[in-house]
């Protein structure tokens, strides 16, 4: 019979950099050393039988080419400081606890275990054989009989949350019984023990994606309790499809029994539930076999993702891309951060004729610039933004069907020369939107930026001329939202966003003098309860606020971009490029800072594009540093 296999897939601290073994010497014997490997070998790690309470394991090699039956192991390195010994060919190792319950979990009491774990499997002192085993971690879980994903010991009421997800796959095809199954459970441990579950360290890891996305069969450990991957991908959806439900009755940041419904990270248990978990690998199938756009969808789907070697945002995410990406990045860990970065938007300028990618880049809220020294330009893919660019969200088209015209200024990739046709310039300027808010910093930002409008009434759009106040009213409310507005609002939006916000303040701030325009709204009747003010701001307006700011041009244009804008910075439309740009003089040489993308109301839908073509605009040069 073969031996049972499990390929462990070790989330290092970083590929890259990953701790060293710690070896001893044992009764005078000389220190464990590799052998080389040659042509398509790796190594496997024979775990031998539970014989007494220390592990014990031989290393082997073995061909790709035909490879006998093994588990690849998939997990989280964690504190590399907490550590545990096992005997690895006669010789006393102290391995990252993780790894040493991750391999107690697959030991058998009879029969030796066949695995693949990276910290034990690759020879971290040999940066030639690191990088060349990284390249093929893709093809080392994909060979693996089946993948054994350790979450962890036993912990947070691991047990009862796991029997939750096993009583959810029974009910799957039963969604009328949902409702009740989650609300039966208001007030007690499993659904608050679930959102822990779904909130291990394990989840936010970069490189277990590709070892799960490539798995052929897939084991989830928890402690003592082994479950099939199907029963966890079966409960999140469940979970996805109820997410509502679960939202309501486990309100953000409410205590509900003896818990507050808020993750460890301030999440929603609805979000998690959702979202996180199992539901962070689910967007990722539809993306890897897009080809060159792939790149792209698969990076912003795992920006999220933990990394502690900024390339590995990067490297980690090869092995579920197509070949003919594969090959554009060799793993090459003598390159620079910036040399990395750089390279992805190269290839994508390439490769898509669009200049989307630079609007990834997100400099709010700020966050310490990297020793990398990256252009303004260039995404930070070591930052996890809490926004992302509205391109990558929302179907603007505001340069049309028009392709990126661009060119490097110098050899190091430094600066960035864009064709872009001038809009306006930024006059008036409200405040930002953090990206942890309450209720009351929207209502707060919506009274400032209101009060900008109401303050530049007489201000005429160098289109049109002179607008109506009411015109104003309706650009305004599209702006805060970004123009999503629900089919069903389509005719009455300004009403509905005015008079929500006029009751939320007069709720929140009973004092605070409204005039008489916001009162009107407020007391007129929209057919909206006032309950249910609260949940239409949060969905359809104070997502769309988070992390930007509302401002008016020199020319009476209505935006809201990112919150690191200011007075005077520029707005072109890039040719190529969803949505319109904010650019920051910046130097002595006619050069600038790409500052964030920008919704300008009127001109998402290749407005410019056509004005240019009729003569009323310019197509000009911009060089970016």
């Amino acid at each position: 019979m073969a031996e049972p296999t499990v390929a462990l897939s070790s989330e290092p601290t970083s590929r890259a950099q990953i701790s060293t073994l710690h070896l001893s010497d044992v009764l005078g014997q000389r220190s464990f050393s590799y052998h080389e490997l040659v042509h398509d070998e790796f190594r496997l790690l024979r775990i031998l039988p539970r014989k007494m309470t220390t592990i014990k394991c031989e290393i082997l090699h073995a061909s790709l080419d035909d490879p006998p039956d093994y588990i690849a192991l998939s997990y989280t390195w964690g504190d590399p400081q907490d550590t545990r010994r096992i005997i690895l060919d006669g010789h006393t190792l102290s391995v990252s606890s993780s790894l040493h319950g991750a391999l107690e979990a697959l030991r058998q009491t009879k029969e030796t275990t066949l695995v693949w774990a990276d910290a034990l499997c690759i020879n971290q002192q040999d940066r030639s054989e690191r990088d060349k085993q990284v390249r093929r971690m893709g093809s080392i879980y994909t060979a693996a009989t089946s993948v054994a994903i350790w979450l962890g010991p036993e912990a947070d009421n691991s047990p009862a949350a796991i029997q939750l997800l096993r009583e959810l796959e029974l009910s799957a095809d039963s969604p009328a019984t949902i409702p009740d199954m989650i609300s039966s459970r208001v007030g007690g441990d499993e659904i608050p023990a679930t959102v822990a579950l779904f909130d291990r360290a394990y989840w936010k890891r970069l490189w277990v994606v590709q070892e799960v996305l490539n798995a052929q069969k897939i084991r989830v450990y928890c402690g003592s309790t082994i479950t099939d991957w199907q029963t966890y991908v079966t409960a999140h959806q469940v979970f996805r499809g109820a997410e509502n439900f679960t939202n309501y009755h486990f309100p953000a940041g409410q205590k509900v029994g003896k818990h507050v419904a808020v993750s460890q990270d301030g999440l929603s248990y609805s979000e998690v539930l959702a979202h996180r978990g199992p539901g962070s690998f689910s967007d990722l199938r539809s993306h890897v076999m897009l080809e060159e756009g792939s790149l792209l969808a698969v990076l912003l789907v795992c920006r999220g993702k933990l990394a502690s070697d900024p390339r590995d945002k990067v490297y980690g995410i090869l092995g579920i891309l197509p070949e003919v990406i594969q090959e554009e990045f060799p793993v090459d860990y003598s390159l620079s951060t910036k040399e990395v970065y750089t390279n992805v938007v190269d290839y994508l300028l390439c490769t898509t004729n669009r200049l989307d990618i630079i609007c990834e880049a997100i400099h709010h809220p700020f966050h310490p610039v990297s020793a990398s020294g990256l252009p303004s330009w260039v995404p930070d893919w070591s930052h996890i933004p809490k926004t992302t660019a509205l391109g990558s969200r929302y179907r603007f088209e505001a340069s049309g069907d028009t392709n990126a015209q661009y060119k490097f200024k110098d050899v190091l990739r430094n600066k960035l020369e864009i064709s872009a046709i001038p809009l306006d310039t930024v006059y008036l300027h409200g405040m930002a939107v953090g990206t942890q808010n309450n209720l009351a910093d929207y209502l707060m930002a919506f009274w400032h930026w209101r009060e900008l409008v109401l303050a530049n009434e007489n201000t005429e759009d160098r289109r049109d001329g002179p607008i109506s106040n009411i015109a104003k009213r309706d650009a305004f409310c599209r702006t805060i939202c970004l123009d999503q507005i629900p089919s069903q609002r389509e005719n009455d939006w300004t009403s509905v966003v005015l008079h929500i916000f006029s009751n939320l303040l007069h709720s929140r701030y009973p004092h605070l003098r409204q005039d008489s325009e916001l009162q009107s709204y407020g007391n007129s009747h929209v057919g909206i309860e006032p309950d249910a003010c609260l949940s239409i701001l949060q969905r359809y307006i104070g997502a769309r606020m988070m992390g930007h700011c509302f401002c008016v041009t020199e020319g009476g244009l209505y935006g809201m971009g990112t919150g690191f804008s200011t007075r005077d910075d520029l707005i072109v439309v890039p040719l190529g490029c969803s949505t319109p740009i904010l650019l920051r003089p910046d130097g002595y040489q006619g050069e600038y800072r790409f500052v964030g993308d920008v919704y300008v109301d009127g001109y998402m839908r290749g407005e410019a594009v056509e004005e240019w073509k009729e003569g009323k605009r310019q197509l000009k040069t911009f060089v970016m540093h």
